[in-house]
C-alpha cells in the first residue's frame, strides 16, 4: 500500500474530521494516510522516509534538503494557495510534482479584507472595545471617510483582487487602481475601469492599499519604511496575502508616527504574533489570526480538491495542470494525462 503523510496536522486550519475524510477518499484508491506533527526538516526526513506523497496544512519547510533525503517522494500536496515555504526550483529538479489550490478561498479574502476596510473606516473595532471596557465614545475618535470618495489599491490583481473590486466599484463606485505587471492584456481589457498603475503610483494615489499577492523575494518587504513614507498620512493598508510582504516593525512605526491611518492584518510576519507587538496596543488596527480562508463554501472546496488531486492521479492517472504549482516538472511527467 502507498504511503502518505500529513506533516502538519496540529497548525490549525484543518480539522481532524476533515483529515479523516481525506484518509478516507485516500483509502479508496490504496493510500494509506498517517498523520503527524513535524516542525523541522529533520523530522520530516526522519519521519516521512518510504512516503511517496506528504501534505501540508500549514508551511513546514518542505527545501531541497528535504527532498532530496526523500527518495521515494513523488508528490507534494498544499491545503492551500501559497507554496511559499516549498521550494519549488527544487521540486522540479528532483521531479517532485507541487501541487496546491489556485483561488478556493478568493471570494473569503475579498470578503474578509471588505469588512476589515469598512470596519476600520466606521470605527466599528474601536467602539466596540470602548463600550466592553464601559466607556461610552458617541461620535469620538477617528473621523470616518467616504469610501465612495476613495481610491483603492490593489497590489495584486488575482481572484481576490478582481473580487474586492467588484464590492468597492460595483457597490459603492469606488475608484480602483491596481499594481500587478504580471496581469495579461485579456485581463486588462476585462475590466476597463481599473486603472494600472506601477508601485509608486498605487502608493502615492490610495486612500486603501489592498495585498493580493504570492510571496516571493521580490515581493518580501516590499512595503517597508520608505513605501509607507510615500503614502497618504491618512492612508489605510490591508493584508489577506502573506505576513512577510510588510516590513512589521516599519509597519509599527509608520502607524505610531502618523505616517499612514489604519492596518487591517489577517496574516503576520510572526504568527501567532508576539505578546509585546506593539500592534496589539493600537485602536486604529484590526488583527485575524490567518483566518481568511475560513468560511463553508471554501472548506467544502478546499477538502473535496485535496480528495481529488492525488487519488486521481494514482486511480486514474490524471491532474489538473492548473493545481501544479511546479508547472515545468510536467515534462519529466509523460504518463500524466494534464487536464
Amino acid at each position: 500500500m502507498l504511503k502518505a503523510i500529513v506533516v502538519d496536522r496540529d497548525y490549525g486550519s484543518v480539522s481532524p474530521q476533515e483529515l479523516a475524510q481525506v484518509g478516507e477518499a485516500y483509502a479508496q484508491v490504496g493510500i494509506r494516510l498517517d498523520c503527524q506533527h513535524f516542525t523541522t526538516e529533520d523530522e520530516i526526513i526522519a519521519g516521512c522516509q518510504g512516503a511517496f506523497a506528504i501534505l501540508c496544512t500549514g508551511n513546514p519547510p518542505i527545501t531541497r534538503r528535504v527532498m532530496e533525503a526523500l527518495p521515494d517522494l513523488r508528490y507534494i500536496q498544499r491545503f492551500g494557495a501559497g507554496v511559499n515555504s516549498i521550494d519549488l526550483e527544487a521540486a522540479t529538479q528532483t521531479g517532485k510534482v507541487v501541487l496546491y489550490l489556485p483561488g478556493f478561498c478568493a471570494r473569503e479574502l475579498a470578503d474578509l479584507a471588505a469588512a476589515m476596510i469598512l470596519g476600520l473606516i466606521r470605527n466599528t473595532v474601536y467602539y466596540d472595545r470602548e463600550i466592553r471596557r464601559g466607556n461610552w465614545p458617541k461620535c469620538q475618535y477617528l473621523l470616518p471617510g467616504n469610501v465612495r470618495e476613495m481610491t483603492l489599491g490593489l497590489f495584486g490583481f488575482g481572484q481576490a483582487g478582481r473580487l474586492l473590486h467588484d464590492i468597492f466599484h460595483r457597490g459603492f463606485g469606488t475608484r480602483v487602481i491596481a499594481c500587478d505587471p504580471y496581469i495579461s492584456q485579456e485581463m486588462k481589457a476585462a475590466y476597463p475601469d481599473v486603472e494600472f498603475v506601477d508601485f509608486e503610483t498605487l502608493l502615492r494615489e490610495s486612500d486603501i492599499i489592498s495585498i493580493h499577492t504570492i510571496l516571493t523575494p521580490e515581493t518580501t518587504h516590499v512595503f517597508d519604511r520608505d513605501a509607507f513614507c510615500r503614502m497618504k498620512d491618512s492612508a489605510m493598508i490591508i493584508n489577506t496575502s502573506r505576513g512577510p510582504v510588510i516590513d512589521q516593525k516599519a509597519l509599527a512605526w509608520a502607524l505610531e508616527n502618523g505616517q499612514i491611518r489604519y492596518a487591517g492584518l489577517d496574516t503576520l510576519e510572526q504568527e501567532p504574533i508576539a505578546p509585546d507587538d506593539p500592534l496589539l496596543g493600537m485602536d486604529n488596527v484590526i488583527l485575524s489570526p490567518h483566518s481568511g480562508s475560513y468560511g463553508a463554501e471554501s472548506k467544502k472546496t478546499q477538502i473535496r480538491m485535496v480528495c481529488e488531486l492525488i487519488p486521481g492521479v494514482v486511480g486514474e492517472n490524471r491532474l489538473p495542470a492548473r493545481c501544479v504549482a511546479n508547472s515545468a516538472v510536467r515534462a519529466a511527467h509523460p504518463e500524466i494525462q494534464w487536464t
